[in-house]
Order: C-alpha cells, then structure tokens, then sequence
C-alpha cells in the first residue's frame, strides 16, 4: 500500500514539475490547475503517514483496503484518531477563518490567524507567496509551524572522534502538518478572499499559562524593582524607607503568630484539596516538626519511588528548624520533590515522626533509600523502613578518605586510581570485591587502618558490587540529587525567613520544578530527535524515539550506535530455545574487547545480557540492541520499556501547582489578583492600538473617580495589620495556639575554632601555595628563615656595626 501511494506521488509530483514549466503561457488556468495537483499531492502524502503511524500503532491488528481507502478496526481508528487527526477545540470556535469569507488587507488577517493559533494552541510561520505579472500580490500561505520535514543528519564514521566537531543534539518540531490558510487576490477588483483553510493538526495543541510568584528578595529590591515596572522613580512615591518600614510592621506582626499561620494555611490546603497531606507536631505547644506533600507530589512518587535521596539542609528559616526534604528522579531523569519536612532535631525521634508521616501520605516504601552516615537517620530507617534497601552515599564516603589516611597515601597517584576503580565499579562481584580490596591493603600496608576497616564492614551500604540484584540500583550512588535539591531551596530561601516566608519561597522554588518538568514534557511529546541514519533510520531507532523521553532517548541512542559501530557478533548457538551469542565490544580509548554472553529468544521476546545493563540503569544495552538488529526485530520488547522512562507517565496536568499560598486567600486578596489579571490583560490587548489605548485610560480614570466617591472610607483600628493579613491572605488571630520553635541547635552549631587533628594541619599544608626557597632555591613550603637545609651557614649572624 505504501509504494502504491508513494508511486502515485511521483507521478503527480512529474506532472507538477510540466505544469510549473507551461506557466509561461496562461497563468490563470495553469495556477488553478496547479493548485489542484498540489493538494492531491499533500493528500496522498498525509495518507502516506497516516498509514506508517498506522501500521506500527496496530499491532498486528487488521488494516485492509475498501475502495482505495484505508479501513480499521474499530479502536485502531480511534487510536489514529487521537495521534494525528487534532482539530481546534470549542472554545476558539469564534476565531476560526471561514472559507471565502473576504478580508479587508492580509495582514489584518494574518494577526487573526496568528490570535487564532495562540488560542488555540499552535504557532504559525510565513509561507509561499506569487505575484502577477507586475510583481504586485496574488496568493499568500500562512501555515501552522509543524509545516515541512525536518533536515537530513549525515554520519561520519571515519573521522576520529576527538577531531570531529561537537554534535548537536538538537529536536525538530516540524512534523508535515497541513494546516494553512491561504489568500487570493482579484487583480481587477482588488479584494481579497480566504480560497483555503485546512483545520486539522497532526500534533497536539498546547496551551501555555505563566504565573507570578514571590521571590526571595529583600525590601531594598523590591522598591527598585516596583519603581521599575512604574516606568521609574518620578511615577512611584513611595521610598525605599516605606519599604523597610512595611517589612519591620509585617515582622512584627506575623512574627509571634508565625507558626500559627503556617499550620492555619497547610490545614486550609488539607481540608481544600482531598490529595493535599499536612502532619504536625507540637513539643510544649511549639511546632516541632512538620511534613507536607501535594498531589503532584504524591504522583511523582507513585510512578518513581524506585530509588528516592533525603539530606537535612540548614539556614531556610530563623528559627534553624532543619529543612528535609525527600528527592526522586523523573522520566527526564531530572531531580523532583516527593515530599518536605521541617524538624526541630536530628535525633531517632524527629526522623521516625517525619518517615512515619512520609509513609502515611504515599502508603508504600521506596525500593532503595539514599542518605549520608547521620547514625540517627541510619537507626530510623531501619526502624520505619523495614525491607526497603539502605544505601550510603559513597561522595561522603570517599571526601573524608584523605583526611583518614597518611599524606604519603593519600598523594600517591597509584593507591588513588587503585581504590577508585575498585569502589565505583559496579561490573565485579562482592567475592571479587573482597579479594582485591584485601590485595590492596596489603600492597599499600594499610591493615592497621581503622578507618578502612570500619568502612569495610559496611561495605554492604555503599559498594556498588553489593546493590547488584536492586532494580536501578545505577540511578543514584550519591546524595548529589540531594544536595542541589537544597541548593535549589536555598536559592529561594534565606536564614532570615518566618515560616510564613519560607513557605513563600517553597512554593515558588516547587512552582520553578514543576514548570520545567512540563517543559521537558511537551519538548519530548512535540519534538522529533534527530535519528542516526535520517532520512532512513533504523526501524528500532524510530521506535524507541516514539516512546522515550528526550533524555532516555539520547541514552538509548547512545547505546544503538555503539551497538551500530563498536560490537559485533561472535558466535551464536541455540540452546533450549534459546539464541545464545557472544558479542564483542571494542573499547575506543583503550582498543579492549571484552566479551559479553546474550540469551535471546525470539518467540517469548526476551534478550538477557551479562553485563546487567538493564538492571543498572532500565535501558537496554549496546550487546543487545546488536543481537535485536542482527536478527531484524524492529521494535523494542514492551517488557524492556520501563514506565519510568516513557513520554507522559505523568500528565501534564499534574505540574501545575495550583495548591500554592495564594489559592486558599482572603476573599479581597483573590479580587485583588483579578482585578491585576483582567487590568494586565487589558493592557496586552491594546499596547499596538494607539486609538484602543487612549479609550482604556479614558476609561480608567473615569472609574477612577467614579471609585473614590461611591467608596466610603472604613475605619479601622490597625491598618496595618489589615494590610498584613491580605499580603498573607490570613486573617491573624489575637490568642495563639501554636508557638514557634526556640532554642534549636543544629549540628553546625559548635564553635568554628576547634583544635584541628595532625592529618587536617599536613593536607592543608600541603594544599598552601609553593614559593622557591632562598636557601635550598627550591619549590616548596618554607622560607630561608626556617629552610631545614644547613641553617647555619643560611642563616648569617648579625654583624654589629663598628
């Protein structure tokens, strides 16, 4: 069906190609004539299409032909339907262009299609235009930005890799869609008509809502920043005085109900929102410790609670309250928030309170858990966590190794690049492991080390060998995900902060994640990568590009080219059924080639392979994407399709936080909100209007008047703290329940002067910068007064004047 088609293309493209070359004589025919072969042939490519979307979206399932057409089953149609055949929905009805409707000047109408389009969902781009004779305008194409093909990528397999420039992994977001819009000029009456509109997408329609939010600024910027948007300092009068003096009142009145307003907020949210979950607890009615997660949270960690990281982070509030918060990785293999809780103390109790609530919200346990060495966290979790894997970071392991070991060690480059191959390996055994960490002991005579010896007994918590049989035990190794999570916080947080304030920030700190995470959703649901072999791919390729992300995509492409160039097939056999082949992989920089056994069997559609790729990490590896194209399978088994990898896992819907501060105001704090909306919205649609501009400010400043006779002034007996509670969008109450946290010492709390051990004083020594001596006129730490080459003769006696 498809060389049918594609043949049938040909021929009218032929036929196109003799009409185009007779334009010299009658045009207007010619061009009508033209016009027709062209949407033939737009037709019969979008059938082309439409049948390879069909044909690997059916599954096997019956595609016959009736008349020349394409028929389906029944919910295959359905299926295609949803894929390629996106029209506009109901609510743009009014902006869609009626064919043969006339028009007073295209451009007029262009910036109709173009409001059209962004309501719609879709932008647009400048297409073909032809003129008359006399150059002046005859037909215009505006076409939605899907329009066309994306360009062809060349590989070169010859040139050295470290020669070749740097590739780009770029998208394309053109995907042949036909929608357009096309104007016919009359040349003897002038008018213009729409001859053509096509209203069908063969992509989604997307809609994109920005929202504000506060920032983590002080009073100073935020006066520059307001007089800023004013237009300048001559059209705003307040001071930067009035600024800090709002700051101080607002301290002081939310200061003493600071804890209050926050649990009064986050049971509003709980109460609000069914999915909202909010625990506190109270020590001699002072907020101790409390943990929160929104809906979105709790989807995230129900499609990626394999492997999840928490790190206590300090200085996000003025009372050192320890921020925690709970870390996982999403299908864009980018870091996201499960969940965060705040704790007076690092001891047993306060992190089995904060697991209990993290298990109470998401009702199952993470398959592997990341922390540091913190012995109260380590307690807890296998008190609270029974049967979920412990693991240690090796980060904080490995940066305390040259504080615990002796400077000859620790500079010697040979006992670096031994123990760092051998702990950040995950291809060797535990048995292994052993053997040739106790090789390495006595190599570099470190048996009396204790520390060694105490990091070899737990060596089932942080060496990669021992998390082998853990499913994506490769996602994380450290608490790194962690600790630019906080980092991330921190940005937005400061040692300054109410709680009111740090939920201020947390909220736009998570409202920053979750807009980046549906950034990454919609590049990877509208983009189209760039395959290795365009414009003829390989069949796997183009599968897997159709079901990951962008980021698992560029992983697994990764591993198709090394199968692609690097490994080659050795010998196969058949035992039991199975196809057992031994592929060899050529390591570039070394020249290597290691042997891996791959079990492959065709009928169950199962490939196993011994490096374990696929258990690390949940992609298939280059061994077998070699045995899976040498024996033409050209979709990757759906078993070795992990969920945590595919497009859209999470709805989109999910990443917008409309569970923030502001949701659960005060009703004059939301018509507030809306009275901002609709006036900025006023003004975007009239700014390129001079005519519709100077009719708004006519009419707001009559409203403007109109406002200040018909309001009657309302006496109040504290107008600041009025003022207060609509920035907050609480009403404060006078008694107080809840008082917040005092006397918090976290563990950074010692003192900063204390005696330093005899390993610290040489590694800081050693890390001084060099100088040349005087005396032995060499590079090193000393001078000539303290040079221990011959003193004496270095240093001459003082001769008294006579």
């Amino acid at each position: 069906m498809v060389a049918k088609l594609e043949s049938e293309v040909r021929i009218l493209t032929v036929e196109k190609q003799k009409i185009e070359s007779a334009l010299k004589g009658d045009l207007v025919g010619v061009e009508s004539k033209l016009w027709c072969v062209e949407l033939q042939v737009s037709d019969l490519q979008s059938q082309v299409k439409h049948l390879e979307e069909a044909v690997l979206a059916s599954d096997g399932r019956l595609i016959c032909l009736e008349n020349d057409k394409l028929v389906f089953s029944e919910e295959l149609d359905r299926k295609i339907n949803h894929r390629q055949r996106r029209t506009v929905s109901s609510k743009c009805s009014d902006l869609i262009p009626k064919k043969g409707e006339i028009v007073s000047t295209i451009d007029e109408r262009i910036e109709m299609y173009r409001t059209y389009g962004k309501a719609a969902g879709f932008g647009i781009r400048l297409g073909s235009t032809t003129t008359y004779g006399d150059y002046s305008l005859r037909k215009k194409h505006v076409r939605c930005n899907r329009y066309g093909q994306p360009r062809k990528k060349s590989i070169d397999t010859l040139t050295s890799k470290r020669l070749k420039k740097q590739e780009r992994k770029s998208y394309s977001k053109v995907t042949g869609c036909m929608a357009m819009i096309g104007f016919d000029r009359d040349y003897k009456t002038n008018t213009i008509t729409v001859y053509a509109f096509e209203e069908a997408h063969n992509h989604p329609l997307t809609e994109f809502n920005e929202e504000t939010s506060t920032l983590n600024i002080g009073a100073t910027k935020a006066h520059k920043i307001r007089a800023s948007l004013k237009g300048g300092y001559d059209h705003f009068p307040a001071t930067k005085n009035d600024f800090k003096n709002f700051w101080r009142d607002y301290t002081n009145i939310v200061g003493p109900n600071d804890a209050q307003c926050v649990v009064d907020q986050l049971i509003i949210r709980r109460d609000n929102y069914p999915n909202f979950h909010f625990e506190y607890k109270l020590n001699d009615e002072e907020l101790s410790a409390m943990f929160w997660v929104d809906e979105t949270g709790k989807e995230n960690y129900s499609k990626f609670s394999d492997v999840i990281s928490m790190d206590a982070t300090y200085r996000t509030n003025r009372y050192n309250m320890i921020f925690v918060p709970f870390t996982a990785i999403n299908n864009h293999e980018k870091t996201i928030n499960v969940g965060a809780g705040l704790i007076s103390d690092e001891t047993i109790e306060s992190y089995s309170w904060l697991l209990k609530a993290f298990l109470s919200a998401h009702k199952k346990k993470p398959t592997m858990i990341l922390t540091d060495m913190d012995p109260a966290l380590t307690s807890s979790i296998s008190k609270e966590l029974q049967g979920c894997t412990h693991r240690l970071c090796m980060w904080h392991i490995m940066s305390k190794m040259p504080s615990k070991n002796e400077p000859n060690v620790v500079s010697n480059s040979d006992f670096k690049k031994r123990i760092n191959q051998l702990v950040w390996s995950m291809n060797i055994e535990p048995s292994e492991f052993e053997c040739q960490w106790d090789m390495m002991l006595d190599e570099f005579d470190l048996r009396e080390n204790k520390w060694l010896d105490d990091m070899f007994s737990k060596r089932d918590k942080w060496i990669p060998s021992y998390f082998r049989d853990i499913p994506m035990c490769g996602l994380m190794k450290t608490t790194s995900r962690s600790e630019s999570s906080n980092s991330f916080f921190n940005v937005f947080a400061s040692a300054t902060n109410l709680l009111v304030n740090f939920m201020f920030n947390f909220d736009t700190a998570l409202s920053k994640q979750r807009h980046e995470q549906k950034k990454f959703d919609i590049a990877s649901r509208d983009t189209s990568p760039q395959l290795l072999f365009a414009p003829d791919p390989l069949k796997i390729e183009k599968h897997a590009s159709l079901v990951y992300t962008r980021e698992a995509f560029l992983k697994v492409q990764k591993q198709i080219k090394k199968a692609f160039y690097q490994c080659f097939q050795k010998t196969s056999i058949i035992v039991n059924g199975f196809q057992e082949c031994t592929i060899v992989y050529k390591e570039i920089k070394s020249g290597k080639r290691p042997e891996f056994k791959v079990s492959f069997n065709a009928h169950e559609q199962t490939i196993d392979c011994a490096c374990l790729h696929f258990q690390f990490f949940g992609i298939l590896c280059s061994h077998a994407f070699r045995v899976l194209i040498d024996y033409d399978i050209f979709e990757i088994p759906q078993k070795y399709i992990l969920d945590r990898w595919k497009k859209n896992i999470v709805d989109i819907a999910f990443q917008k936080v409309n569970q923030r501060w502001q949701v659960c105001n005060t009703d004059i704090s939301n018509l507030l909100q809306d009275a901002f909306s609709y006036y900025e919205k006023c003004i975007d649609t009239v700014v390129h209007d001079k005519e519709k501009l100077q009719e708004l400010v006519n009419a707001l400043q009559e409203l403007s008047v109109n406002c200040g006779k018909d309001v009657a002034s309302k006496p109040s007996s504290n107008p600041i703290k009025e003022v207060v509670e609509n920035v907050i969008g609480l009403h404060i109450a006078d008694d107080i329940k809840i008082k917040v946290p005092s006397g918090i010492k976290t563990k950074g709390s010692a003192k900063r002067n204390r005696i330093k051990s005899a390993a610290e004083k040489a590694i800081a020594k050693s890390l001084r910068a060099k100088r040349i001596c005087n005396g032995c006129k060499q590079l090193v730490n000393h001078d000539r007064r303290n040079c221990p080459i011959n003193p004496s003769k270095v240093l001459k006696p003082f001769k008294k004047q006579q």
